[in-house]
């Protein structure tokens, strides 16, 4: 079954760019059945939109007759090309009252347009096959992604966007797909105001990205020509993806084994590493602060969780040089051409622990920092620090968990404590009051390991900011002692270790 065209229809049609409804708006959705080239003859005018000739239209007065005749003859509205005055206040009042669509475009060949529509309204099997071969061709010579939309933008004249499964953009225009759409299905589909296709993964036939176009008041015939072409893209985008995936891949190869080779040679690298070093934008002779992350236990969620931490790092105003995947995590370093002073170590700390709690899979995160260190040799050093203090994180029964290789040895110490029967004694006495109240039991413990902050205990149990000062008031009052003083925090702290673990 062929659906009925409607006079909004020709809204959407790119060909009019910039066209708008000067009168008669009620009647858009009336048929249309074709649209005819008009000169003063409407012997073909019944149902159709007819694009009026500028003698016919100019000047404006005379537009008043014209109106009142194609209603007559039973035509669905009238378009007039290349006019820049627009209907006397009369005539605007005419249409409305007989809801008989006036539409006007500027700046519009008559020689290029009228052709253009009419076989839009009569053959729009006609323009599916035009599109398509005309894109392809353009597409067959296209390489980079770049290359590709912009053809594709050209021949569909729309502004595609490439998005990721979760919805950041990777290409093109920045698109946000309408939240009725479902990214986790690998089906092409219609939200209100854009449309999306899947481009697959050949590995496992899931999308691994997603092309979306946008549409206004599209037709029905518009749309699927927007289908057809998001259709002929995707195998061009699938393999510029794959392209990229092994480009990716094989530097990354490339940057492990180059810097497995620093780790391992210290000051004595040779000139070749050092120069492969600086193609990479590595300046070995700075300053390094190295991070090491563990995120899950595939590597797949380890990486997605390091590129993410990566960005949210990068809104911080720091910038990672370099992520490289390890057997026990992800390798990272940040290097500055000053020595970071203690100041900047406390706020990168903060920095990174406010980064991590947004990361989706938080809760498998731990992260350690090391020294900032000098040179080659520095950055072999700093690096495994932050393994060390990587390790220390683990040692928490708390998720996320970050730590500094400077609280190593504080970190035993306490350690040694939370281990006497002292200690233990302490915690079952003192901490006896929350028992029986597990969900206290656990807030308490966050706020005191995120240094009393609301926020950050907020954040990481994923509760409302005002949900945890509640929280507190009832603990402050189960236990009746001062958390605003030191010691006590650091003995609850302490204590609260020594339950937990």
């Amino acid at each position: 079954m062929v659906e009925t065209a409607k006079v909004r229809d020709l809204l959407s049609y790119p060909v009019l760019n910039g066209v708008r409804v000067v009168a008669g708006e009620a009647g858009l959705d009336d048929e249309m059945s074709d649209v005819v080239w008009f000169a003063g003859d409407l012997g073909a005018a019944d149902r159709a939109v007819l694009v009026c000739a500028r003698a016919i239209s100019v000047p404006s007065y005379k537009l008043d007759s014209v109106v009142r005749k194609a209603h007559g003859a039973g035509a669905s509205g009238l378009l007039i090309l290349a006019d820049e005055q627009p209907p006397l206040l009369s005539t605007v009042r005419l249409a409305d009252r007989l809801r008989f669509p006036i539409m006007q475009t500027r700046e519009a060949d008559p020689a290029v347009v009228v052709p253009e529509l009419i076989t839009m309204a009569r053959a729009p099997l006609l323009v599916e096959s035009a599109t398509a071969v005309k894109l392809t061709r353009q597409l067959s010579s296209r390489r980079t992604g770049e290359e590709i939309l912009s053809a594709a933008n050209s021949v569909l004249q729309t502004d595609l966007g490439l998005v990721t499964p979760d919805g950041a953009n990777i290409l093109g225009a920045h698109l946000i797909p309408d939240d009725a759409l479902h990214l986790d299905r690998s089906v092409t589909q219609r939200g209100r105001n854009t449309l999306i296709h899947p481009v697959l993964d050949p590995e496992d036939n899931r999308p691994a990205a997603w092309l979306i176009a946008p549409f206004s008041q599209s037709s029905s015939a518009r749309l699927k020509i927007l289908e057809l072409g998001l259709m002929i893209v995707e195998p061009f985008l699938r393999s510029w993806l794959l392209t990229q995936r092994a480009k990716a891949e094989r530097s990354q190869v490339i940057r492990a084994q180059l810097f497995s080779e620093i780790v391992a040679a210290r000051d004595t690298i040779s000139r070749d590493y050092v120069e492969s070093a600086l193609s990479l934008g590595w300046r070995l002779q700075d300053w390094h602060t190295g991070l090491h992350i563990r995120a899950g236990d595939q590597i797949d969620e380890s990486q997605s969780a390091t590129n993410q931490l990566r960005s949210e790092l990068a809104h911080r105003g720091i910038t990672v040089t370099a992520s490289i995947p390890r057997g026990d995590g992800h390798v990272m370093w940040v290097t500055t051409a000053t020595e970071p002073s203690a100041d900047d170590g406390r706020q990168l700390l903060g920095n990174l622990r406010q980064a991590v709690l947004q990361l989706d899979s938080r809760d498998d995160v731990i992260a350690g920092i090391g020294r900032p260190r000098r040179g080659p040799g520095g950055l072999s050093d700093t690096v495994h620090e932050a393994r060390d203090a990587c390790d220390l994180a683990a040692s928490h029964s708390f998720r996320p968990a970050v730590e500094h290789v400077d609280e190593l040895g504080v970190a035993r110490l306490l350690a040694t404590w939370q281990r006497s029967e002292v200690t233990r004694a302490f915690a079952e006495s003192a901490l006896a009051p929350l028992v029986d109240a597990p969900h206290l039991m656990r807030t308490f413990q966050t706020y005191l390991e995120s240094g009393g902050s609301t926020a950050t205990t907020a954040s990481v149990l994923g509760i409302h900011r005002n949900t945890v000062a509640t929280r507190m008031q009832q603990i402050r009052s189960r236990l009746d002692t001062d958390l605003d003083e030191p010691s006590q925090r650091l003995a609850f702290q302490l204590a609260c270790r020594a339950l937990m673990s």
